[in-house]
């Protein structure tokens, strides 16, 4: 969702920041690459915020939280365009997101995507989250397609990682040079900018 349906980065990488420096806690851009974009919110908090104890996480948490799930982002050039024409083709679509059910219902929502996605797929419904395959593996199984039938958009490492040791193809969607050496087989800044050939792959004039 973030990152590939809509253009949230700078939200999430605020909402993180900003609560670090209320608790005194340093952030660089190497780990906002490495722990902030495409993880679990678990594991971001943990590797931030690990030094306080449960309680404190908890809360911290939730300010996080409550910072993400209100604010309203674009969606990613070319996304909506590109969501209609698969489901006037009947193409089965999941949404397998880091975020968690609450923010993914307002997202959809303001985008009148609510009835889009044939499975959702968040942060509480596997016990690994990305970059590990489950939350991919689980995806496919409830669409009813094999992983290797998949075709993923991914736009962060976590992600393509999580993609492709699922067994699906992945393309890289943001400016993220390194997405193809983690295994993306493509890579394009947004949806506008997909060739024919792929669209002819998915039986898209």
């Amino acid at each position: 969702m973030d990152g590939v349906l809509i253009q949230s980065r700078d939200v999430i990488e605020f909402a993180w920041t900003s609560v670090a420096r209320k608790y005194g806690v340093g952030v660089d851009q190497t780990f906002i690459d490495d722990h902030i974009h495409g993880r679990p919110g678990g594991h971001t908090l943990q590797t931030l915020f690990g030094q306080f104890d449960e309680d404190q996480r908890v809360a911290i948490k939730q300010e996080v939280d409550a910072i993400e799930q209100v604010s309203n982002c674009p969606m990613v050039p070319g996304a909506a365009a590109f969501i209609a024409r698969l489901k006037d083709r009947a193409v089965p679509l999941a949404l397998v997101t880091s975020s968690w059910r609450a923010r993914v219902d307002h997202v959809l929502q303001q985008h009148d995507l609510t009835d889009v996605f044939d499975s959702i797929i968040c942060r509480d419904d596997v016990r690994s989250g990305k970059p590990a395959p489950d939350p991919y593996c689980l995806a496919a199984a409830q669409l009813g397609r094999q992983n290797a039938e998949c075709l993923v958009f991914e736009d962060s490492v976590s992600g393509v990682q999580s993609a492709v040791s699922s067994g699906a193809e992945c393309i890289g969607i943001g400016d993220d040079p390194t997405l193809i050496a983690h295994g993306a087989a493509h890579s394009y800044m947004d949806f506008t900018l997909l060739p024919i050939s792929l669209t002819g792959r998915l039986a898209l004039p």
